[in-house]
């Protein structure tokens, strides 16, 4: 299943700021997040991926784990740009009710005048 997130939009200068709708991940064994960033005035921009458990509920960071030592360290995940970009990231969501995805000004300066377009495909 595949659909878009969001057209170009101007991105959000102090707050994070949703992207599209929750996502139900339910079944599913991955999400590929594609985006197109185009800077502007901005010093660049965050995406910030979290699940929750429910639609409309506590949104939890999207972490990423890794182990040295036998300790496992928890690194909340978050996309930084800084200049035009299109790419795409790809989440295991596994055991994952729902996702979302927001996106902010990375400094809060600047007029933002940057876009961001989003679309997503979920495999099983």
């Amino acid at each position: 299943m595949s659909a878009v997130l969001q057209a170009a939009t101007v991105i959000a200068k102090t707050t994070q700021t949703l992207i599209g709708s929750e996502i139900d991940c339910r079944g599913q064994e991955y999400l590929t997040l594609y985006f197109a960033y185009v800077k502007g005035d901005e010093t660049g921009l965050i995406i910030t991926p979290s699940v929750l458990m429910e639609p409309g509920g506590t949104a939890y960071p999207y972490a990423e784990r890794t182990a040295t030592g036998g300790a496992i360290t928890l690194t909340d995940t978050k996309i930084t740009l800084t200049a035009d970009k299109s790419s795409y990231m790809t989440f295991n969501v596994q055991g994952i009710g729902l996702m979302k995805f927001t996106q902010g000004g990375s400094n809060n300066d600047g007029t933002p005048t940057g876009t961001l377009a989003a679309s997503y495909t979920l495999t099983d």
